[in-house]
């Protein structure tokens, strides 16, 4: 189960490799804490989004399209076990078991959708220990 809340002020997120040249969707591990976790982010835009032809679109669009991200948590053996599946909003931090995320930029360019390159978009995200 995951929570989310403002993002409080004076909290240190490690930055995790989103990069908006990689457009969307896109996935990579990342080790934090001696754990590994996967992650996976796609836009869930609607057909009508898409077919407007946009320059780019600031996420999370009054019309519904959004961010969304996966998260799962390599065991030792090898497995992954699913942690965290949901919309995010910039702004808001997600508590995720032993982690807190957090994806505050979430510009996409209309040629980062399914494409590589430097087309404007600007994609962020970090992570950080949800006890200190």
């Amino acid at each position: 189960m995951s929570f989310a809340r403002a993002l409080p002020e004076g909290l240190e997120f490690t930055p995790l490799p989103v990069d908006g040249r990689n457009g969307l969707p896109q996935a990579f591990p990342f080790r934090f804490d001696g754990v590994t976790y996967h992650f996976r982010l796609y836009p869930n835009l609607s057909a009508e989004e898409v077919a407007a032809q946009p320059e780019r679109w600031e996420l999370p669009l009054a019309s519904g399209g959004h961010l969304v991200v996966s998260v799962e948590q390599e065991d030792p053996g090898g497995g992954r076990r699913p942690l965290f599946l949901r919309k995010v909003l910039p702004g808001l931090v997600y508590e995720v078991g032993q982690i807190l995320l957090t994806f505050p930029d979430q510009t996409l360019a209309r040629l980062n959708l399914n494409g590589l390159g430097e087309a404007g978009s600007k994609l962020s995200g970090g992570i950080a220990r949800r006890w200190a």
